[in-house]
């Protein structure tokens, strides 16, 4: 549902009777519905079944996508986005919340099973899309055929057993996790800001990189960027078996510096379709597997509580929306070279906000 709306734009637009710089305002509606549900979850999930909340989103979600298609009005689809991204956020702050309460310190691999799952379905949605494009169906009829998929995952996990809340991340001990840990938590918050920004930003100009940097047509533009989707995936496959013998710290500390390898291959190498291809996959690989990383190193350091979760989704929320937008901003202004640099930039800020969190969770003071 997050990676459908790019390739349905034009036939949104059409449905809606706006223009392609309109309905673009969209992804802004879904990325405050995803604050709002965010910041609903961080308690929800401390009072209420955590199963039964990722359920209602399900079936919440579901019945916002079914309309989608018949949307006549730009006011209209963006009440339906806002409640689509408000379902995603309770979603995300629920799944992640709830497999570190099942699992506890046996959950690396779990989270990163969970995001390769995301992964997986950012990957297949465009290529739905494609199909659909290819039958002369309604390439809108996505959101309708997405909702039919959830609503048998909503039924199941009202069958499965409730997951119980850890005493110590209960709703009696989250006031007192945000007073010891505050700093540590905004930190790693920013932290996501940068790496959730700097994957967005990167999927989302990398196709417009290949296409003005002259690198082929518009069909290796459109390969490349499934190059890098493709790359994701792997990385966090392969973050599931190296996750039961590397420490969260170190996998968070190979792959910043293997995105930031990436992108130095592609800015100084770009004269090279070898070193370009090569560079993308490894960025891709490379980025995957930081989001379930840094949970799970936040996991070594403090109880995680939904109201914890919520605070890291919040922040990279708020980076995949600003972020992406910058680095438009500065792809049109200095043109296509700019992309690896902007994004590297982001990577080096995480880097040296990486070893600040490092340092200070691991003082004796903290």
């Amino acid at each position: 549902m997050l990676a459908v709306p790019g390739p349905t734009l034009d036939a949104l637009s059409d449905n809606a009777g706006s223009t392609i710089g309109e309905i673009g305002v969209i992804f802004t509606a879904n990325g405050l519905g995803f604050v709002l549900g965010a910041l609903i979850a961080g308690r929800w999930y401390e009072r209420f079944e955590g199963n039964r909340l990722l359920a209602a989103s399900l079936l919440v979600m579901a019945g916002a996508a079914v309309f989608v298609p018949n949307a006549g009005s730009l006011g209209l689809l963006l009440v339906l986005f806002v409640v689509t991204g408000a379902a995603i956020g309770m979603i995300d702050v629920g799944a992640n919340t709830l497999l570190v309460w099942e699992f506890g310190e046996k959950v690396p691999p779990y989270l990163n099973a969970l995001h390769l799952a995301w992964g997986v379905g950012a990957f297949a949605a465009p290529l739905i899309v494609a199909v659909l494009s290819e039958l002369d169906a309604e390439v809108s009829s996505a959101y309708p055929l997405f909702a039919v998929a959830m609503v048998p995952v909503a039924l199941w996990l009202t069958t499965t057993p409730v997951t119980d809340i850890p005493a110590a991340a209960g709703s009696s001990k989250s006031p007192e996790v945000w007073r010891r840990h505050s700093t540590l938590i905004i930190l790693i918050s920013f932290l996501f800001f940068l790496h959730v920004g700097a994957e967005l930003s990167f999927g989302g100009w990398v196709f417009s990189y290949a296409s003005e940097s002259g690198l082929g047509a518009e069909t290796t533009a459109r390969v490349l960027n499934a190059v890098f989707w493709g790359g994701l995936v792997v990385g966090r496959l392969i973050a599931i078996p190296v996750s039961f013998r590397l420490s969260a710290r170190s996998m968070i500390w190979l792959d910043l510096l293997g995105a930031g390898l990436a992108l130095a291959v592609v800015a100084f190498l770009g004269q090279s379709s070898l070193a370009i291809w090569g560079g993308v996959a490894l960025f891709g690989a490379s980025i995957g597997s930081i989001f379930a990383s840094c949970i799970n190193y936040a996991g070594t350091k403090m109880p995680i509580t939904s109201r914890v979760t919520s605070a890291f989704l919040i922040g990279g929320s708020l980076g995949s929306m600003s972020l992406p937008w910058l680095t438009g901003l500065l792809f049109g202004r200095i043109g296509p070279e700019s992309l690896p640099y902007v994004v590297g930039s982001m990577i080096a800020v995480a880097v040296v906000l990486f070893a600040g969190i490092t340092r200070h969770a691991e003082s004796p003071t903290s």
